[in-house]
């Protein structure tokens, strides 16, 4: 045996898992393609174009909870639990990611932040430091870090213009802006203060 058969057995193990708790008479397979339909057709009603993956995603993390050796009762009914969790988690990255569309000051940068709740938690907070800043505070927020290259500049320019500014005067106050507002959200959410 080589490491990469060692490695494939190892992920096999949870969907090994899953077939031998599905097996009833010799047919985990038959079991195992009904309970994925089911899935499927639940995920069809809600987010249609992603039934698949997102059925994948739910018997993925069903085979894992399984190999872990959590008490399943009912393999149909569990699964369904996961899946509602599963459409729960799609629906709140679709209402993340038309909010950034929105406000793009709410765009979550999903390389440094990875934990879902921690993130989402870090957005609401920011929405509500804006709401305390102030409309004007907001838009000038979104206005100053709404556009890239050229069209930043423009729109930088015509900002300084509308304020009656210098545009060293409007990256200086939108810079005191940006300070108070990361302040803002670090006080929400408990998070110490950089050095």
């Amino acid at each position: 045996m080589t490491a990469g058969d060692g490695e494939a057995n190892a992920a096999d193990a949870p969907f090994d898992a899953l077939l031998r708790r599905l097996r009833i008479d010799g047919t985990e397979g038959v079991a195992y393609e009904a309970l994925r339909a089911r899935l499927i057709r639940f995920f069809r009603m809600h987010v249609p174009a992603e039934a698949d993956e997102l059925a994948d995603v739910a018997l993925d993390r069903l085979a894992r909870k399984i190999h872990q050796g959590t008490e399943v009762a009912s393999v149909p009914l569990y699964a369904l639990g996961i899946a509602r969790m599963v459409l729960h988690e799609t629906r709140a990255r679709g209402a993340r990611r038309r909010a950034a569309e929105v406000d793009p000051t709410m765009l979550a940068d999903t390389e440094e932040s990875r934990d879902g709740a921690e993130t989402e938690a870090a957005l609401s907070a920011l929405s509500g430091c804006l709401d305390a800043a102030g409309s004007e505070a907001r838009a000038l927020m979104l206005a100053y870090y709404g556009a890239d290259g050229a069209a930043r500049i423009a729109m930088r320019q015509n900002l300084a213009g509308e304020r009656g500014i210098s545009l060293n005067a409007l990256r200086n106050r939108a810079l005191r802006l940006r300070e108070s507002l990361e302040g803002c959200v670090r006080r929400r959410m408990g998070w110490t203060d950089p050095p």
